[in-house]
């Protein structure tokens, strides 16, 4: 069985993961995925700890390359790290849904 020794130092809660097992994860591979859906569906701690954990550099690269992001997303991510909502991949081929 695969364990991944980032379980011991990241937790998210079941909110964004609620049809995957988390402790399959692999925190390495699935980085940006992981950080598009805690971003997308996860609690505001999940969003803590996965900024915590990768880095907001590592983040905000995720976020501003993700094929897809919901409008609100865009707009809490760029105030969150103060960049502008056109530096979205996602917001420039607009290929996100208006809330």
């Amino acid at each position: 069985m695969y364990m991944n020794k980032a379980n011991d130092i990241i937790k998210l809660s079941n909110r964004a993961f609620w049809d995957v097992d988390i402790s399959r994860l692999d925190y390495e591979k699935q980085a940006d995925a992981i950080i598009v859906r805690v971003f997308e569906r996860g609690s505001w701690e999940d969003v803590l700890e996965v900024s915590a954990f990768y880095g907001n550099e590592k983040v905000t690269k995720a976020l501003m390359n993700a094929a897809y992001l919901i409008e609100k997303t865009i707009v809490f991510a760029s105030n969150m790290f103060n960049i502008s909502p056109s530096s979205f991949k996602c917001y420039t081929t607009r290929q996100y849904h208006q809330v």
